[in-house]
């Protein structure tokens, strides 16, 4: 009984270093990294619109809302293809593969006025 429990701890003690392994990165925070799996190409022709506001909390209801919106024009206005969103606490991402940065931001910023005209974004490269 007794060398049944050391090994079902040795075990747990296992699982909770590989769990620590698996979450833990090599990047210094506030750096970004880039992923394995994105090719240059992508990264070349990607734009990043942050929303931002006051405070850490999550999005609400009416922000997700307003995000979607964003997401529709975008694809209804063929400005590019939406590759990830995000939501953390005090942001929302949309990170979208365009053809052309520089027509992307124009309609990108169109479209932030009609969609969330009183909120405070950044398009990032």
């Amino acid at each position: 009984m007794h060398a049944m429990n050391i090994k079902l701890a040795l075990i747990i003690g296992l699982i909770a270093l590989l769990t620590l392994i698996g979450c833990s990165d090599d990047v210094p925070h506030g750096n970004a990294t880039k992923t394995p799996e994105r090719g240059t190409m992508q990264d070349e022709n990607t734009l990043r619109v942050v929303i931002r506001w006051h405070g850490d909390d999550f999005a609400a209801t009416q922000d997700i809302a307003t995000r979607n919106k964003i997401e529709r024009l975008i694809l209804e206005r063929k400005i590019g293809k939406i590759i990830r969103v995000g939501t953390g606490m005090g942001w929302m991402a949309i990170v979208v593969e365009v053809k052309d940065k520089q027509i992307a931001r124009s309609s990108i910023n169109e479209i932030m006025r009609i969609a969330a005209p009183t909120r405070k974004f950044t398009i990032e490269e």
